[in-house]
């Protein structure tokens, strides 16, 4: 029986997510650095099968997704060798710059000061992405999955949040990474909950797009 017989074309992202990312979370425990770049890896073959190649001029907002992945991956695989970088440096720079491509990629100041919200909101929602650790980060994609599901969003978007939940639920077999680690995720998440408050902008929307966050809540404790 043939991959695309069997399998749902629009799974298959997801799957190759979650495939790589335990692949490598696994490794990581004779390699550390397998576990640190496992998530972006993950992230970024998914969405690049999803897409068939990295457009190098996106039109679209979901074409950007993948050139961010590949660029989060980058400040990650830059942490490895730069161990020596602050620790709030990469991370930053990578929730701006999430932020900023989101943004339509300002490149003077008239054009950034009108995008100044749009980067704002994306790099505010992707530094609060960062605190999303491992079953956290399942919750905010299957929530994000769900509601995009719901808000039938034209388009990748769904097949591109499940590509999020697959990478989220491999890294889970890993024992635990740096923060930086999770930058790609956090970028992703914060870039797809842009995608229909951008295209469409309705209260179901907005809505879709705060869900993911509601995994920051505190969880109830047992007495």
């Amino acid at each position: 029986m043939s991959l695309p017989a069997s399998i749902p074309v629009w799974l298959i992202p997801g799957a190759l997510a979650l495939a790589l990312t335990l692949v490598l979370a696994l490794f990581s425990r004779k390699w550390r650095a397998a576990g640190t770049i496992a998530l972006g890896a993950g992230v970024l073959a998914g969405w690049w099968w999803l897409f068939g190649a990295l457009p190098a001029s996106p039109r679209q907002l979901p074409e950007r997704l993948p050139l961010l992945a590949l660029a989060m991956l980058g400040l990650v695989a830059l942490g490895l060798a730069w161990r020596r970088a602050p620790a709030w440096l990469l991370p930053g720079l990578g929730v701006l710059g999430a932020g900023w491509w989101m943004a339509g990629a300002p490149r003077n100041l008239p054009d950034l000061m009108q995008a100044a919200p749009v980067l704002a909101g994306v790099a505010l929602y992707a530094l609060l992405a960062l605190r999303l650790a491992r079953w956290r980060a399942v919750l905010a994609a299957a929530l994000m999955a769900g509601g995009l599901a719901l808000a039938g969003l034209p388009g990748p978007a769904l097949p591109l949040a499940l590509v999020l939940l697959g990478a989220s639920l491999g890294a889970m077999a890993g024992p635990g990474a740096p923060i930086l680690a999770a930058l790609p995720f956090a970028a992703g998440l914060a870039a797809l909950a842009a995608l229909p408050v951008l295209a469409r902008g309705t209260p179901l929307d907005w809505g879709m797009a705060l869900l993911p966050l509601a995994a920051l809540l505190p969880w109830p404790r047992r007495r």
